[in-house]
């Protein structure tokens, strides 16, 4: 196609002679600055040219593609543009300025639909949870216990809501703290609306929820549930453990007698058939929450130093700081057995999954195994693994360990918080030493 030019008014036909002539530019007769371009891939389009008394430039002005914008209606925004100039409104300006509010508008619209709770779950906040270790856990505890609140928007949320949402979960018999945690996510996500400019503020960020009052059926104490094991509890934790081994033992040993599953690992060579018995003996040995065991690698333990040293996942948000915690001779013995027996690795998760190899699932120890084990241990149903944590920090009070190594062996990031949890078990002590001083059978002076 011929580079030509043509002076002619715009028109249908004007166009098709341009098409049939190779000509490119059309520039219009009657209105200064309208132009239609046809371009060498045949498409063509309408403009209007005009210099501006501000910046004294020529831009121009996308008017239109045709067919979509006929040459007839071309001319009419394009004459528009004129008497608009001549008024000293310039195109490109109120062009800009139009684009600029309808974005504005848009923006304002995906603003308002991100504040109801599933956009802003499905868009921000499951995708920022998903990195998280935890993060799984926490968008369960969000789909189980607020789904009926998906469709509300955030900034409406009130008191009266929270109030009535807990009452209701009440009545289901969920205990106070398993309430509190689901809270505490949703806390976490209008917090994180409110960072990230979606919502002005967290619109229920000062109503707290009330804790059962002392007497109430569905109330749990706190403080109490902090404790020590009982030497028969103790008892029943090993007995139920061993019950678990011999199971699983007596299975694979059943399952060996097929001629299909003879190349099964013979369970009866080595000590702990899988994780679930090593890994809650760390727990009762070292104190380690549950996601510390799932999160611990063969790079954290050394049996030289007898030293495991890494990040504590409940405070990894706040600081990376490794922290180290000495290896007792029980615990060394469990985790040398079980080195040995998964044929001394170097790398990789102390306790992997059997089906991936990778992390195990949050729930791989008190979903499914600790019901059982608790069950043939002839333990409460009720007693919660965590409680194992609860002992190994009772029983260092009781042997007469400061608050300050209790501290450092629980991985609390301040003594306050082992002030807080395990204050009370330091008053027990030293009113036990105190009733010591007073025993019968030692001569006390009698004042008469």
């Amino acid at each position: 196609m011929t580079d030509f030019t043509l002076k002619r008014k715009i028109t249908e036909s004007a166009i098709k002679h341009a098409r049939s002539k190779g000509i490119r530019t059309i520039y219009d007769t009657e209105i200064s600055g309208f132009i239609c371009t046809v371009y060498k891939h045949e498409s063509i389009t309408f403009s209007f040219r005009y210099r501006s008394k501000l910046t004294s430039k020529r831009p121009v002005v996308k008017i239109g593609r045709y067919p979509a914008v006929s040459a007839d209606e071309a001319r009419e925004i394009a004459k528009n543009m004129a008497l608009g100039l001549a008024q000293g409104i310039e195109p490109r300006l109120e062009k800009d300025a139009a684009i600029k509010a309808q974005k504005l508008v848009e923006e304002q619209q995906r603003l308002e639909d991100a504040t109801i709770i599933e956009v802003f779950l499905g868009k921000v906040y499951r995708p920022h949870k998903e990195r998280m270790k935890r993060g799984k856990e926490d968008l369960e505890r969000l789909d189980r216990h607020f789904k009926p609140w998906y469709r509300k928007r955030m900034p409406e949320l009130c008191k009266a809501d929270v109030t009535r949402w807990h009452h209701e979960l009440e009545k289901t018999g969920l205990a106070y703290l398993t309430i509190k945690r689901s809270y505490d996510v949703l806390q976490n996500m209008l917090n994180i609306a409110a960072e990230e400019k979606y919502i002005v503020e967290n619109p229920i960020k000062a109503v707290r929820l009330k804790r059962p009052v002392a007497g109430d059926d569905h109330g749990i104490d706190t403080i109490r549930s902090r404790r020590a094991l009982t030497d028969s509890e103790v008892d029943g934790l090993f007995h139920g453990l061993a019950a678990y081994t011999k199971d699983r033992k007596d299975m694979r040993r059943r399952s060996r007698t097929k001629k299909s599953n003879r190349h099964l690992p013979d369970w009866d060579q080595v000590t702990y058939v899988d994780y679930v018995v090593p890994a809650i003996l760390v727990i009762y040995h070292a104190g380690f929450r549950p996601g510390d065991i799932y999160g611990l690698r063969w790079e954290n333990v050394n049996f030289e130093t007898k030293m495991i040293t890494k990040v504590i996942e409940k405070t990894a948000h706040h600081s990376i700081r490794p922290t180290s915690f000495p290896i007792s001779e029980p615990l060394l013995e469990v985790l040398q057995v079980w080195w040995e027996e998964n044929g001394r690795p170097q790398t990789g998760y102390v306790f992997p999954s059997p089906k991936t190899g990778r992390r195990l699932s949050a729930g791989a120890l008190g979903r499914h195994p600790w019901p059982t084990i608790k069950k043939w241990g002839g333990l409460d149903e009720n007693l919660d693994l965590y409680t194992l944590r609860h002992n190994f920090a009772s029983q260092l009070i009781m042997s007469g360990a400061d608050l300050m190594t209790v501290m450092k062996l629980m991985g609390h990031r301040d003594i306050a918080t082992t002030i807080e949890h395990y204050g009370h078990l330091t008053a027990d002590h030293i009113r036990n030493a105190l009733d010591a001083l007073n025993r019968p059978g030692k001569e006390r002076p009698v004042f008469k």
